[in-house]
């Protein structure tokens, strides 16, 4: 195991800024902070988020606005339509952003409301399934072999399952997943069109147009699916706290995840320090899926936590088909990525130390930890 690391680790749940102060940017460069924006979004670590967003704002403004609608989109989604609807808005809308304030103010203004937001991750779970859960492979080959017309006839059917009719809006919508092709030629306006007819708001539909297009992100193509199932339900909220968060110097150590190289780079340490972790994967998993299946247990157990929680009958079981999607993809079962999660959550504290010691020594200027 790795010696306990000598750096003082502050604690803390993100506390209020105080009225009329101004946040200084995050030490960090532009991935730490595009993950630590997202993920203290997630946490309703308003502070974070802020500073996360300046630091990334000041290294690209075009992609901080990106990365707030795909937040809106994934993070918050149903959990508050109005804040959806408000930040694509703002992104899309210079002269609105002017008289918000200007730039700043726009993206204070957009972090707070999304930190705050009730929260859902639906999207998210629903697109993973779409593309990567086994069972959906019966529904993926037929909309892959059917003209754009009979895709929305497939949306539209509530005979149907609302993952079933995710893959259908996905193939109809023509938006790619990242550099995939396997969606093919579809019709966004026609989508949007078949998602009106069904009773989806039309403010939901001009921020989805909107979304879809800044962005790209097949992930922005469910969330009026998402909408229409919650329609009969009366949801509640959940604003339990989460596991204290550790930061460094500002930067919270759950924005070190698959998606930065400092994350990774710390997840492989890991893998390689803690024997508990190494005997279990050496057991379970192949060796050339290992990275991945622990990238992917590290963000379910510490980055996708989410505050405060929408809940509603259908969360649970999209939550659940998402996550086994993700660890399908790689061809890990969903015990085994189950297990290897809760392991992840009993490791967290070794894990923190090693991306304290790693983010440490890239503040001070050193590019690797010893």
């Amino acid at each position: 195991m790795r010696k306990p690391s000598e750096i003082q680790l502050r604690l803390d749940l993100g506390t209020a800024r105080p009225a009329g102060s101004s946040p200084a940017p995050l030490r960090c460069d532009r991935y730490v902070a595009s993950s630590a924006l997202q993920k203290a979004i997630r946490r309703a670590d308003v502070v974070t988020a802020e500073r996360a967003a300046l630091a990334l704002l000041n290294a690209d403004p075009r992609s901080t606005w990106r990365r707030l609608i795909v937040i809106a989109a994934e993070d918050v989604g149903i959990g508050s339509v109005d804040v959806v609807v408000e930040t694509t808005r703002l992104a899309s809308d210079l002269k609105l952003r002017g008289r918000q304030g200007g730039e700043v103010a726009a993206v204070l203004h957009v972090c707070r409301c999304l930190a705050e937001a009730p929260k859902d991750r639906s999207t998210d779970h629903l697109i993973c399934a779409a593309a990567h859960e086994p069972g959906l492979e019966p529904a993926r080959e037929a909309c892959g072999n059917i003209p754009v017309s009979r895709r929305l006839e497939f949306v539209s059917d509530l005979t149907r399952s609302l993952p079933e009719r995710a893959v259908a809006a996905w193939y109809a919508s023509g938006i790619e997943n990242g550099r995939e092709r396997r969606v093919g030629a579809g019709d966004l306006d026609a989508l949007m069109r078949t998602y009106a007819d069904v009773g989806a708001p039309g403010p939901l539909l001009d921020a989805i147009r909107t979304a879809v297009r800044r962005t790209r992100e097949p992930i922005t193509i469910v969330l009026p699916l998402v909408w229409l199932a919650l329609a009969d339900e009366t949801p509640r909220i959940d604003n339990a706290a989460l596991p204290q968060s550790t930061y460094v110097n500002g930067v919270p150590l759950y924005a070190l995840d698959m998606h930065t190289r400092l994350g990774r780079q710390a997840i492989a340490t890991f893998r390689r320090d803690n024997a508990e972790i190494a005997r279990y994967l050496s057991e379970h998993v192949a060796d050339f899926r290992r990275d991945r299946a622990l990238q992917l247990a590290v963000f379910f157990a510490d980055s996708a936590l989410i505050r405060p929680r929408l809940c509603w009958r259908q969360a649970g079981p999209i939550e659940r088909l998402g996550i086994d999607a993700d660890f399908a993809s790689i061809n890990v079962t969903p015990a085994i990525g189950s297990q290897l999660t809760e392991l992840v959550r009993q490791n967290l504290a070794h894990l923190n130390m090693i991306r304290a010691d790693i983010l440490a020594h890239y503040q001070r200027g050193e590019r690797e930890a010893p």
